[in-house]
């Protein structure tokens, strides 16, 4: 048995992320890549979208599931920080592997149906909260996402900006008196002892030595 390379192992596990989706949400990805430019390394960069945030737009809000993943680790940006837009090789591969999986035959092993069942239990509990907190919508995933590529735009924006004169700055905090020539203190001439004095004799018992006076 031939062991895949990588780039036959990611195109195989896109394609397994891609048999995982609703078939609705498939066929809203395929009409969504036509109809906007495509990326990778992130749901969105203000320039494009990735095929799961493009199906959204088509009307399909489904779980991610291990297709974003899937599609980063496909285009060779997942865990590199980096969003890029997708080539035309990587979009044509990924159209027709939707195409495929569309036309190909129907699980007969419950899988699929497992997966709608799930989607079904999944969809009836956001229906059932978004009714007991007034229709009001939370997509915490989709928030993170976007927050972390603005603060990635961000530190981009910065870098550009500041530059790396910076880096070359001297840090070293000199006190404000730095390089004032200070005053000389006084000399205090010591007084001079007279040796030729007679000797103090202090009492007997007296715990003090005698001194000069």
């Amino acid at each position: 048995m031939t062991t895949p390379t990588p780039r036959e192992q990611a195109l195989a596990d896109l394609r397994q992320a891609i048999d995982t989706l609703p078939e609705r949400t498939r066929l809203a990805m395929l009409a969504g890549l036509g109809s906007n430019t495509v990326i990778a390394g992130a749901f969105t960069d203000g320039s494009g979208v990735c095929p799961m945030l493009a199906a959204h737009r088509e009307g399909v809000r489904t779980r991610c599931m291990g297709f974003p993943e899937a599609w980063d680790r496909f285009t060779g940006v997942h865990g590199r920080n980096i969003t890029r837009p997708a080539t035309g090789d990587e979009v044509l591969h990924l159209r027709m592997q939707i195409e495929e999986s569309l036309n190909a035959p129907r699980d007969t092993n419950g899988f699929a149906e497992a997966i709608a069942e799930h989607e079904a239990t999944v969809e009836a509990r956001r229906r059932r909260s978004r009714q007991e907190s007034g229709n009001f919508i939370v997509d915490l995933e989709r928030a993170v996402e976007e927050h972390r590529t603005t603060a990635r735009d961000r530190r981009g924006r910065e870098a550009t900006e500041i530059g790396l004169d910076w880096l070359f700055q001297e840090t070293l905090v000199l006190p404000e008196d730095f390089g004032v020539e200070q005053a000389p203190e006084p000399e205090v001439e010591a007084e001079a002892f007279d040796f030729s004095r007679e000797p103090v004799i202090l009492p007997a018992g007296h715990r003090r030595r005698s001194i000069l006076k």
